[in-house]
């Protein structure tokens, strides 16, 4: 090979690794230009006492708010009565609280995303009929230790009703709701249709063998009319920057629009 040929070979050789180098320097920085943004979820159990993966269905959510903001959530796991002071204290973000005064006097929430139906479950031999929150008088109501349900419901704890605090697993709330430790039990789901719930619920049951031999008669039943439908928002501390909370407003208003935003709302088995 001559002098020249060896020279354009090398000068192109350079050239190729010189571009090369560009470009993986652009997409290093466009990676660390992304806002990593702590992400506070409450955590749920599964029937083994682990933690429960996020639902596909708020994965998706989430995964929305990433790509239109190009952010990316580091999203962190806490019993909900850590998330709430956490949340308070300034850690981050947060995804799934519902409104009350006190946590209005201390936090900044965006408009609501979508909202989650709070269904009335009572074992099949209830006779009970729910038309209103007064139906509960007298009734061991089995709610998951932090939740809130707003002022209303929060004035009537322990006073119209008997509050039956729950671990979040589902499996051990049906169980007392089957051995008759509580009357009633709360249960949010993104499903819009009582029956739906309710089978399954008690195809949930049978997969996962929770009746015990002594209440094989037993299934539970979803009653018709839901508890309240309560809205779910992002959340942070007033002390942190409001610019997060305009930003993901403008998302929501944005995805709504486009129909993508609603698109995303709809339980895992309902979206197929």
């Amino acid at each position: 090979m001559s002098v020249s040929k060896r020279m354009r070979s090398f000068f192109l050789f350079s050239l190729l690794m010189l571009s090369t180098g560009i470009a993986a320097s652009a997409i290093l920085s466009s990676a660390s230009n992304v806002q990593n943004i702590p992400l506070l979820i409450a955590e749920t159990r599964d029937e083994n006492g682990e933690i429960a993966s996020i639902r596909p269905e708020n994965q998706k959510i989430l995964d929305y708010f990433e790509r239109t903001l190009g952010i990316h959530f580091d999203i962190k796991r806490y019993p909900l009565s850590r998330l709430v002071e956490n949340v308070k204290a300034g850690e981050g973000l947060e995804f799934g609280l519902s409104k009350t005064s006190e946590r209005l006097s201390e936090m900044r929430y965006s408009i609501p995303i979508f909202s989650d139906f709070i269904w009335v479950i009572v074992r099949s031999d209830s006779a009970l009929k729910f038309n209103s929150v007064e139906d509960l008088k007298g009734k061991s109501v089995g709610i998951v230790r932090g939740i809130r349900f707003g002022d209303e419901i929060d004035s009537k704890r322990n006073r119209l009703f008997k509050v039956e605090e729950d671990q979040p697993q589902t499996s051990s709330r049906l169980k007392k709701l089957l051995s008759g430790r509580m009357d009633v039990m709360l249960f949010n789901s993104r499903t819009a249709n009582p029956k739906e719930l309710e089978t399954e619920l008690n195809n949930y049951l049978r997969d996962k063998n929770i009746r015990m031999a002594e209440q094989t008669k037993f299934s539970i039943k979803v009653l018709s009319k839901p508890f309240l439908i309560d809205d779910i928002h992002f959340t942070n501390g007033l002390q942190n920057d409001g610019d997060i909370i305009n930003r993901i407003n403008a998302a929501i208003l944005k995805g709504r629009k486009s129909g993508e935003l609603p698109a995303l709302w709809k339980p895992e088995h309902e979206a197929k």
